[in-house]
């Protein structure tokens, strides 16, 4: 006779199966509450995620190893986006599921003889639709899948934005160990040797994905893949979604879904690009600077601090004193490769890279023998800046920091009392790097009125 103890352990499972069973029944409760409450908060939070776009820019004009950091925001930016329309989608869904159940229980199951249609359209729609009581069991199949593909979606989402983070803290490792020129992009530089290393084996990770395993189904890929598989699967913790991904792609109907994925994530994207010009003759005033005021120029009326992040801007375009401010921005990854050309010999004034400041302190920020003058000389030297067409010598600029913009750069304070009244135009050409030499660029016009 067994004991209690092994009766219960026996017992268990068919517990367990009950308890689940009971559990899926009641699930769509789970499923709403859930859903409403997502959404809810994933709205709330879509401005702040969105304001971390000019962080996000900053980055970039620092320094160009910040590309994949910067490709991961983008992409979750996206995601959170297709998690939205997903959970709406799903809580449309359950809704048409729940009337149908009150218009069963109402009406009961569907009565072709009462419609008095003709027999070639009452075969055509016993076809498609058969009993009410299976359109439901699939509307609740379909929310249900649903419902766990918006989570699979947004844990894949995850996956990339971890591959992105492991690809920058790549990169930043190689270029620690072989110095700062690293920094620059190239091939075999901390930039680029990181993605070389990491993007391969990313892509072939992403393939076998969106085939539903087809590197590891093929006899001759499965033995060289499987390392790739596991060290892809390891850095873009694919332990969160494999348990939902393969439960859905072991059956015909999720295999079908699971195919659908890429495209339902495509027309997602599209959806939340989709932009409409209204007008036959509207300028694109990022190009047509000799026509139009810029509202990004301008302090006071910026709109997008993303957009200024890259241009000199003035305080106002309404100048109140003598003085125009004009603010040219320090941009690292194009402005150091000039200075190092035109000053061979000038001493680096800062260590970039992350450095440690408060519980741990560790790294040293700036160079206590860093000669300012000098650097403020060639700093001055990048810059070309024209007043009404003449070009301005005697102004002498100063370092600046922008707090509106959190941005360092070079203050221009330029004098307007000698000026006539009316409409001046202010022009800014900077050098840029190409090869051995460097060249001047323009920016757009600036305008201002006296």
């Amino acid at each position: 006779m067994k004991s209690g103890e092994e009766q219960s352990d026996q017992d268990r499972p068919s517990q367990l199966k009950g308890w689940f069973d009971n559990l899926q029944q009641e699930s769509w409760q789970l499923e709403l509450l859930i859903s409403g409450f997502a959404i809810f908060l994933l709205i709330a939070g879509y401005e702040s995620l969105n304001g971390l776009n000019g962080l996000v820019q900053r980055l970039l004009l620092d320094a160009s190893h910040w590309q994949p950091l910067a490709i991961t925001y983008y992409i979750m930016r996206t995601a959170y986006s297709v998690l939205i329309t997903s959970l709406v989608i799903h809580v449309l869904l359950r809704g048409i599921w729940i009337a149908a159940i009150g218009l069963r229980y109402v009406s009961g199951d569907i009565d072709y003889a009462a419609l008095g249609y003709r027999p070639r359209y009452t075969r055509f729609l016993r076809r498609r639709i058969g009993s009410f009581d299976d359109y439901l069991e699939k509307l609740e199949r379909l929310c249900s899948v649903v419902f766990s593909v918006a989570f699979l979606i947004i844990f894949c989402f995850f996956s990339v934005t971890a591959f992105g983070l492991f690809t920058t803290s790549l990169q930043f490792a190689i270029s620690w160990l072989f110095g700062q020129e690293v920094h620059q992009s190239g091939l075999f530089s901390g930039s680029g040797l990181g993605r070389l290393i990491t993007l391969p084996t990313g892509i072939l990770f992403f393939i076998d994905f969106i085939t539903l395993g087809f590197l590891k189904r093929n006899r001759y890929t499965a033995a060289a893949f499987y390392p790739i598989y596991r060290f892809v699967g390891w850095i873009t913790l694919a332990n969160l979604y494999r348990p939902l991904y393969h439960n859905l792609v072991d059956n015909r109907f999720g295999r079908r879904l699971a195919r659908l994925l890429p495209v339902f994530v495509l027309l997602a994207m599209a959806a939340v690009s989709v932009q409409y010009v209204n007008g036959s003759f509207q300028p694109e005033y990022a190009r047509d600077s000799h026509y139009a005021i810029a509202t990004n120029n301008y302090d006071d009326t910026a709109t997008d601090l993303a957009a200024q992040l890259h241009r000199p801007t003035l305080n106002s375009k309404y100048p109140e004193h003598d003085y125009l401010e004009l603010f040219i921005p320090y941009l690292p990854s194009i402005n150091d490769p000039v200075i190092r050309k035109i000053a061979p010999t000038l001493t680096e004034t800062a260590y970039p890279g992350v450095k440690l400041r408060g519980g741990i302190y560790a790294g040293r920020m700036f160079n206590d023998r860093a000669d300012y003058p000098a650097t403020l000389a060639a700093m001055g030297r990048l810059h070309r800046v024209f007043l009404n067409g003449e070009p301005t010598r005697a102004v002498d600029p100063l370092f600046y920091f922008h707090g509106g913009r959190e941005q360092h750069g070079l203050l221009y304070m330029i004098p307007t009392h000698r000026l006539p009244v009316g409409k001046h135009t202010l022009r800014v050409e900077s050098r840029t790097s190409s090869r051995d030499t460097t060249a001047w660029s323009g920016y757009g016009n600036i305008y201002f009125y006296k």
